[in-house]
């Protein structure tokens, strides 16, 4: 069942009334963000398959990204991990096991490679805390205000 929906951060919320599906289930730990050159683990089931999908990669930016969805410029984790269809939706651990994010898109634009996303856990704690807040989830605060970066000369 769909408990919520959160577009623009790329997320939702399941469950699964029957009880016996959460026997021996065990929460997993969130922590902060992860720094730059951190080793990081996607699991996930990409391209099908009946067995789980494990590559690591290295943290290379921690930056203000459009999430592809939701068309909304978030903070995301980029690595050099390859994220793949099925992976998205799967956790990065840190390397001590803990879950720096989720797994969701990729950079495929024919001159680059294996440069994956993750959404961070201070977005899906955002995301979970609003749900619980009052039953549903309202999503993240925009003021309206868009800044341009006056790098080159021209633009000035």
């Amino acid at each position: 069942e769909v408990l919520a929906i959160g577009r623009e951060c790329d997320l939702a919320l399941l469950t699964v009334k029957d009880p016996l599906f959460w026997r021996g289930a065990h929460p997993i730990a969130f922590s902060s963000l992860p720094q730059l050159q951190e080793l990081v683990t996607v699991v996930g089931f990409p391209v099908g398959g009946d067995n789980l999908s494990i590559t690591q990669g290295v943290v290379s930016r921690v930056d203000m990204q459009e999430y592809v969805h939701g068309c909304t410029e978030l903070l995301a984790v980029q690595i050099d991990a390859a994220i793949n269809s099925g992976n998205s939706g799967g956790p990065a651990f840190s390397s001590q096991g803990t879950c720096v994010g989720i797994a969701f898109q990729s950079l495929k634009d024919g001159q680059t490679e294996n440069i994956g996303y993750v959404i961070p856990t201070c977005v899906v704690e955002h995301f979970l805390e609003d749900f619980a807040r009052d039953g549903k989830y309202s999503g993240f605060c925009d003021l309206g205000v868009e800044l341009q970066n006056c790098e080159n000369k021209s633009l000035r």
